[in-house]
């Protein structure tokens, strides 16, 4: 891995912390027009937009007032359901949804078209084909990761000397968790996806991974128990992300996970409608009152069972 280049972290301990990336990472959906906007913040400004004007990764540069430190956001997915929603840049969220996320290209029964051209037939997939297919797509313009790159890199070259923070809701904290781990940068996603599998395809960590290789990643991963999308079961033919042709085949997270209980603590229940960044947002600033003072923050922990 490659030496952490970094001045400035973020604490996971601090609700302040939490709370100020959870607003950056909801923002990451408004458009440059602001309607809709949370409040980030005195500590904070908006530096940069990021692809507003193309049909691809959106999110926005934030930074410090003293220009010390800067964020980059990334937005998730705009539901594209029966083949409508989704705004702009619907299609190729969901392309990137199932390119990251599912076994075999999105490939999950004979009624799914494939998002690559690894699916064999039956229950077999070409994992050599998969690898080469994301490594060829990290140079393409539809690659959210390869895009998430080039930001990166640009907002090095902007601000040489402040430390760099990434963050993203859903595929927007996927695509920020790989990019941190490339590149060595603190991140924190919220409500994501399990990233492991992608990581692994593309080499960024091994195979097997250990609970002190996990420790040792820049990585913190936060979400709830009654989000499917962050567990890992948003998946089979009667789940709400199959009817919507999404393929969430994956369940483990890089880094560390901090998972607020809200079915235990809140007597919520598994439903889709518990990944809207929204309600987690409630979560994370009341969570002291939701548990009578017993947490302010999750503890943070590698997943080690998934």
């Amino acid at each position: 891995m490659l030496p952490l280049p970094w001045r400035r972290v973020p604490d996971p301990k601090d609700q302040g912390t939490v709370v100020s990336m959870t607003r950056m990472a909801l923002d990451c959906y408004v458009d440059p027009e602001r309607q809709g906007w949370v409040d980030i913040g005195d500590k904070w400004d908006v530096e940069t937009e990021i692809g507003w004007l193309e049909a691809e990764l959106r999110g926005y540069v934030f930074a410090s007032e003293d220009k010390k430190t800067v964020v980059i956001g990334i937005k998730g997915t705009s539901l594209k359901l029966f083949g409508t929603g989704g705004g702009p840049t619907g299609n190729n969220d969901k392309k990137n949804d199932n390119k990251l996320f599912s076994c075999c290209c999105g490939k999950v029964d004979r009624t799914w078209w494939a998002v690559c051209g690894c699916y064999m037939g039956g229950n077999q997939c070409s994992q050599q084909c998969l690898v080469n297919d994301l490594i060829t797509d990290r140079d393409q313009s539809e690659s959210y990761y390869g895009i998430g790159l080039k930001v990166l890199e640009a907002t090095k070259d902007l601000y040489p000397h402040a430390s760099i923070w990434l963050t993203g809701h859903s595929l927007g904290g996927s695509v920020a968790s790989t990019i941190g781990i490339t590149k060595g940068y603190p991140t924190f996603t919220f409500q994501s996806p399990g990233d492991v599998r992608f990581a692994q395809r593309i080499g960024l960590v091994k195979p097997e991974l250990t609970k002190l290789d996990l420790e040792n990643l820049p990585v913190w991963q936060f979400g709830h128990t009654a989000d499917p999308v962050f567990m890992g079961t948003c998946n089979g033919a009667t789940s709400s992300c199959y009817s919507a042709g999404y393929a969430l085949e994956t369940k483990c997270h890089l880094g560390k996970t901090c998972v607020y209980d809200t079915m235990t603590e809140l007597g919520w229940r598994q439903n889709i409608q518990a990944h809207t960044i929204l309600a987690f947002i409630n979560v994370v600033e009341n969570w002291h009152n939701m548990t009578e003072g017993r947490e302010i923050v999750p503890e943070c922990s590698p997943q080690t069972e998934c």
